[in-house]
């Protein structure tokens, strides 16, 4: 990990433009908030149907917030076991795994974020077929943008199939990260059987279209080439995904539902958490691309990915918030 900045394709972007764009984004946030209070203070009975938004939002979502917490639980008792790897390895791997070690001294791996990830989905997945009755097809993870994210979970079974040089290592690490990968699969294939039905030839032509790009733009982390391929493939399945994902926000009727703030936030939490991987987790010179585009095919993928379900949380936050009143007292 290099602590001046991260790399993009080559291109060196320093730690404190990075920082710059956080604080930027903090800035707005709070002046949101702002906004809204001042909004509400200018209509006294908003202020307590705010709070009972929020306690309905809590009590509606009872089911995805213990979900989350239980992720976040087994994590940190997984952490706290410690390092039960350093003495399986030998004299060069265990100088290794002390110097990743030093670089996340919390986590002990970057490994342990998509391992997170893996679990924020679950949950997200399991919260949309829990909704799914009572949503009438209102949520954006059905049809089209689950059929599609069946496709990457599939692929990722595959690559895990088929290397073990993808499995993520760490105190979250090994068979759990794994059996969570294959749910994900039959799961997604319950929330999108139906658009798979009726698309079966786009699904078909997109699927042909990701092998192709997949086959040229790959990584070398696996010595199994079809592994690398199978790797590249769930990301572009995913990063389609995400893209069907906004335009389903920004198409159908939210309805009010407090699930779908669950699901916006953990959609962009879980995407955080990859896209931070990619860019973070490597040594700039570090040789991972096979083909093509390489690791920078990976890199857009998990940006575009956030910054799909960015877009999709800020359409949603606007359709609930258009009836806020314009006029505030600045």
């Amino acid at each position: 990990m290099d602590p001046s900045g991260v790399f993009i394709a080559g291109i060196h972007i320093p730690t404190k433009t990075i920082e710059a764009i956080f604080c930027m984004a903090v800035v707005m946030v709070m002046l949101r908030l702002e906004l809204f209070r001042r909004a509400v203070e200018s209509r006294p009975g908003d202020l307590i149907q705010s709070a009972d938004k929020y306690k309905k939002l809590l009590r509606e979502c009872a089911p995805e917030a213990l979900g989350t917490l239980s992720c976040v639980a087994l994590v940190v008792v997984l952490r706290f076991r410690g390092d039960t790897i350093s003495e399986t390895l030998d004299g060069h791997s265990k100088e290794a795994w002390e110097s990743i070690k030093a670089q996340w001294p919390v986590l002990l791996t970057a490994d342990t974020l998509l391992a997170i990830q893996v679990m924020l989905r679950l949950v997200v997945v399991l919260s949309a077929i829990l909704r799914s009755g009572a949503s009438s097809g209102n949520s954006p993870v059905l049809e089209e943008c689950a059929a599609l994210w069946c496709g990457g979970a599939i692929a990722r079974c595959l690559v895990l199939q088929r290397s073990q040089a993808y499995w993520l290592e760490g105190p979250v690490g090994g068979l759990l990260p794994a059996l969570l990968e294959a749910l994900l699969a039959p799961l997604l294939f319950l929330l999108g059987y139906r658009a798979m039905r009726r698309s079966a030839v786009a699904i078909c032509l997109v699927s042909i279209l990701v092998a192709v790009f997949a086959k040229r733009n790959n990584l070398n982390i696996a010595e199994e080439e079809d592994a690398n391929i199978f790797f590249t493939a769930a990301h572009c399945f995913e990063f389609l995904s995400a893209l069907l994902y906004a335009g389903r926000t920004m198409l159908l009727d939210n309805d009010g539902q407090s699930s779908l703030t669950f699901t916006h936030l953990m959609m962009i939490i879980q995407q955080s958490l990859a896209a931070y991987f990619w860019l973070q987790a490597f040594e700039p010179d570090t040789n991972l691309n096979g083909c093509g585009l390489g690791i920078f095919a990976i890199q857009i993928s998990c940006l575009g990915q956030l910054c799909a379900y960015i877009a999709a949380a800020s359409l949603y936050v606007m359709f609930e918030t258009h009836e806020v009143p314009v006029h505030v007292n600045i």
